[in-house]
């Protein structure tokens, strides 16, 4: 609608067999007060604006049974903190990426959402995230620039799959993920190594090599003191992409070849045109795992 003013018709809030709802690009009136979305369990804001913050509140809290939230923010809209507080919620999908700088003020999401199986957060503009507990998380995909990190980190403790992307030079390592399975990450050596450590049940790990002005000293690599619970008795599949062969990740990549024992592919993506020297230089490493196919494209 061109973010014309936009009232919801008052036979919708009659209307059980609503069960979605699909809002972009427009003003959102006020809700009227004593009414409810009794049957709406997906819910899409796409670059909504609102009267104010507590609108998306008041909106939120008029569907008792929604499972389904997707919020995509833009230059239009005028939210500063979106308050997603919803205990019925399973999947949550955010993308805060359109623009080019930071708005001023404190914006951001505060999120309450202990039923969660399924989250999904780019946000490369916010300056306040604060996540709950998330106990019933499956599947994260976290691609964020933000200071608070480490409690964001906390709040993911739980999941079984996580792709992880934090826009800062350090990870933070305080957390542990006892369930993971599944890894993808943005990162550099020094850091998913230390990561390892805190993922006891790892079975698959693909890397995403981050390049940066400070690649010098965020990539320097310190070889553990000992022998992380996933590679000796879990991880089964290794990616490495954007692989260029420096000293530090050869370094990374004889490690984890060396001591993975149940380790069933390794695969290194790499545009290097070295990468045939590469690929001998890894055949020639001695590996833990005697089944391992080793992959250089």
């Amino acid at each position: 609608m061109l973010y014309k003013s936009f009232e919801l018709p008052e036979s919708l809030y009659l209307y059980p067999q609503l069960e979605t709802l699909i809002l972009e690009k427009l003003s959102f009136v006020d809700i009227p007060s004593k009414v409810n979305l009794i049957g709406v369990k997906k819910l899409h804001l796409l670059s909504v604006r609102f009267s104010s913050d507590e609108s998306v509140t008041k909106l939120l809290r008029i569907c008792p049974l929604l499972e389904d939230l997707a919020v995509r923010r833009s230059l239009y809209t005028n939210v500063m903190i979106f308050n997603i507080d919803v205990p019925t919620l399973k999947s949550l999908s955010i993308d805060n990426s359109s623009g080019k700088s930071r708005p001023e003020g404190v914006h951001g999401f505060v999120i309450n959402a202990p039923s969660l199986t399924c989250f999904s957060i780019k946000d490369t503009l916010s300056n306040y995230l604060l996540f709950g507990n998330m106990p019933e998380l499956v599947k994260a995909s976290v691609n964020i620039v933000c200071d608070q990190t480490e409690d964001i980190l906390g709040s993911l403790a739980s999941t079984r799959y996580l792709s992880l992307r934090f826009q800062s030079l350090y990870l933070p390592l305080a957390t542990s993920f006892l369930f993971l399975d599944h890894l993808e990450l943005y990162s550099f050596p020094s850091q998913w190594c230390h990561l390892l450590k805190d993922t006891p049940i790892l079975r698959v790990l693909k890397l995403y090599q981050k390049h940066s002005q400070y690649n010098d000293v965020a990539d320097s690599w310190n070889q553990p003191s000992y022998v992380p619970e996933c590679l000796l008795s879990h991880l089964e599949v290794f990616e490495w992409r954007q692989y260029n062969g420096t000293d530090q990740e050869r370094e990374a990549a004889k490690y984890i070849l060396a001591n993975a024992s149940c380790l069933k592919k390794a695969s290194f993506y790499s545009k290097s045109a070295k990468k045939h020297d590469m690929l001998k230089e890894l055949e020639s490493v001695a590996r833990g795992s005697n089944t391992c196919m080793l992959v250089l494209e």
